[in-house]
């Protein structure tokens, strides 16, 4: 079954009164990784993936960055990201990159250490979300 966003309102949070279809994707994406709870609702989660799916955005399959993460790495651990990365990979992929490999070892847990960094990390119902990085 197709849920057709178009004349939806939302009725709970910050973007309470507004449609659907105006609420940032931002917010979508993080509604949908909460986990599953009747503070949101399923048929909430369910209108937010159909919003995501109507405007062909994707959620992450391994890993979602946060603007935090990258600020800190661009901030903190730039010399590891310059000695570390591949050729002509930027601040983000090897975030996505290398932090993939982190929440690996970090099997659930909060935060790990790997190439002299400490990872932070959230875990939602579908993925985990890289909060921050620091220089170990």
């Amino acid at each position: 079954m197709t849920i057709n966003t178009h004349n939806l309102i939302i009725e709970f949070g910050k973007h309470k009164g507004e449609r659907w279809t105006r609420v940032p994707v931002s917010y979508l994406k993080w509604l949908i990784n909460q986990p599953n709870d009747e503070k949101f609702g399923t048929k909430n989660k369910e209108i937010a993936q159909a919003e995501l799916e109507r405007r062909g955005t994707t959620t992450p399959d391994r890993l979602e960055i946060s603007g935090h993460a990258i600020d800190s790495a661009s901030l903190r651990v730039r010399q590891i990201w310059h000695k570390t990365k591949n050729e002509n990979e930027g601040l983000y992929s090897w975030l996505y990159r290398i932090g993939s490999e982190a929440v690996l070892i970090a099997n659930g847990q909060e935060s790990v250490k790997h190439l002299g960094i400490k990872w932070v990390f959230v875990y939602g119902e579908i993925y985990p979300t890289l909060k921050t990085v620091t220089k170990d």
